[in-house]
């Protein structure tokens, strides 16, 4: 990233979101936040100097409204068009269990909802915005496959409903980027992406969200940002990244993911674009 960016950020509050939040700050970016709870950084010493020097932004709403979503935008949008869409979206709560289909998580199209209700509000009369979407490994039934096998329980049963839900958004976002779609992963299911979500009002149409990125971490754990440690060493980067549909790997920490999207994506953003990127150790 050579310039600061004008960066709206969904899922924000905690994890990925946060973490490249707080690194685009510090950077001198404007990061606005949609927050069903903005005192949730009431008390986050950190969010609250940005706030005070007008370069974070909480509008108070619900991804899954709308309306909610068009506020968002109106707030982001106010001095200058968004330069950066950041979607890290995922459950957070504690999911319940069934013997048959694992966790379960309600609403169970949290994230391909979430996605749709942003892409659809975006505005007409700007630039259109790059837009990255953070999802994870085995979102597809053909990446599922080159998942490390000593995982397959986890993604081939406990995780199964999220799966279906990441599925969605990839699905959504390929389809507003023109990308071909392996007819190999079938489709998602109506209950994830509602009945004739092509026809969805103000959805982007196929091939115009031409600056986009997903990027699918392995399983995501709450380690250190090991790439910083690193570069005060002089050493290499401690992750790997590749083509996602053949990337497998056991884990990388939230902090690492969240390093890659700004010191890596976005500073390189003509190398990335257009690309569904795995990220493991």
């Amino acid at each position: 990233m050579s310039t600061p960016l004008n960066v709206l950020v969904v899922g924000g509050s905690r994890n990925i979101g946060y973490h490249a939040s707080i690194r685009l700050l510090n950077q001198g970016s404007t990061v606005t936040f949609l927050l069903r709870s903005p005192s949730a950084f009431d008390n986050d010493a950190t969010i609250q100097e940005h706030i005070k020097s007008g370069k974070a932004r909480l509008v108070k709403g619900d991804a899954l409204n709308s309306e909610d979503a068009k506020a968002a935008w109106a707030e982001a949008s106010r001095d200058k068009p968004v330069d950066l869409f950041l979607s890290t979206v995922g459950f957070a709560g504690t999911p319940s269990f069934h013997p048959l289909k694992g966790f379960v998580i309600s609403p169970a199209n949290l994230v391909t909802q979430s996605l749709l209700n942003f892409l659809c509000t975006i505005p007409k009369d700007a630039p259109v915005p790059k837009v990255v979407v953070v999802t994870t490994a085995g979102s597809t039934p053909t990446s599922r496959k080159k998942t490390p096998l000593l995982l397959s329980p986890m993604y081939y049963y406990l995780l199964g409903p999220p799966l279906k839900d990441k599925l969605g958004a990839e699905r959504v976002l390929a389809h507003c980027a023109g990308w071909e779609w392996n007819p190999a992963d079938g489709e998602p299911l109506e209950e994830i992406t509602g009945k004739d979500w092509q026809k969805r009002e103000g959805l982007p149409a196929p091939g115009t969200l031409k600056d986009a990125v997903v990027l699918r971490g392995a399983i995501y754990t709450d380690g250190e940002c090991r790439a910083d440690a690193a570069a005060e060493q002089g050493k290499p980067l401690p992750y790997r990244t590749g083509p996602a549909s053949e990337f497998s790997g056991y884990t990388i920490s939230r902090k690492d993911l969240a390093h890659f999207v700004v010191e890596g994506v976005l500073k390189d953003w003509d190398q990335w674009k257009g690309q569904q990127i795995g990220i493991a150790y």
